[in-house]
């Protein structure tokens, strides 16, 4: 009996973290001038000096949240962006043209698919944090390697729902990136950006205007004790999305 009762727990705790089949909860304190709100736990990893949670953050005024809202350049990413605009300036002499964005949001945000559901993402590497930023006259796409901006070669409107336009290409084996902005929700801006010059796993992406991102949950990956790998979200149906537009 003792060698049975030996054995299911050595099976137990080898299980390892287990995602969300009764998501924990605890109060969230991360500003204590709000209610606290429970938190969701879809992941909980801890061992020796590791600590690592996902969890649905639903507080507007955790730090986490407002980090990611107010998204700013530290100053590594200030010092990449001035890099390549320097670099955008010797191939690109004359004053860059500017176009007519007809009413479209400058920043975007990524959304995640989660359980039939919409998230913001923090990110455990914030260089995964996939924002981009349009201007009248430049397109940036933020990555672990920073800022990455190009100029605008045009710009068109073709619907309410549909924008489309050019720019330089962000990888050196395209010639432009051809990009086409869907907007699936006017009310909420949420949007698929289908950029023509990546492979075709990489082609959709789904985001949200900057304005009406306080709107959805976020989900954090939290990984204080070390990097680990990026949340896998749920696939999203981008054709079908799309479908009509």
């Amino acid at each position: 009996m003792k060698k049975i009762i030996y054995m299911v727990l050595l099976l137990a705790a080898c299980k390892g973290p287990q995602k969300d089949k009764t998501p924990d909860t605890v109060a969230n304190d991360t500003n204590p001038k709000t209610t606290a709100v429970d938190t969701a736990f879809i992941v909980r990893e801890a061992g020796k000096g590791f600590y690592h949670t996902v969890y649905i953050e639903k507080n507007k005024a955790a730090s986490s949240y407002k980090a990611l809202l107010d998204f700013k350049y530290d100053h590594d990413d200030s010092v990449a962006y001035k890099a390549n605009y320097k670099i955008l300036k010797v191939r690109n002499p004359k004053p860059l043209k500017k176009y007519n964005l007809a009413g479209l949001p400058n920043t975007w945000l990524p959304l995640n698919l989660y359980k039939g559901k919409y998230y913001l993402y923090a990110p455990c590497n914030w260089g995964n944090i996939g924002i981009r930023t349009l201007t009248d006259s430049t397109l940036t796409y933020y990555s672990t390697d920073g800022p990455d901006i190009k100029p605008l070669l045009n710009f068109k409107k073709i619907n309410p729902k549909k924008y489309e336009f050019q720019s330089k290409p962000f990888y050196q084996f395209v010639r432009s990136s051809n990009i086409t902005i869907y907007i699936i929700n006017p009310k909420k801006m949420i949007a698929v950006w289908e950029d023509r010059s990546l492979p075709v796993d990489y082609r959709y992406k789904l985001y949200v205007a900057k304005e009406q991102a306080g709107n959805f949950d976020m989900i954090v990956n939290d990984c204080k004790t070390g990097r680990t790998t990026e949340f896998d979200f749920d696939k999203v149906d981008f054709k079908v999305l799309i479908k009509g537009l």
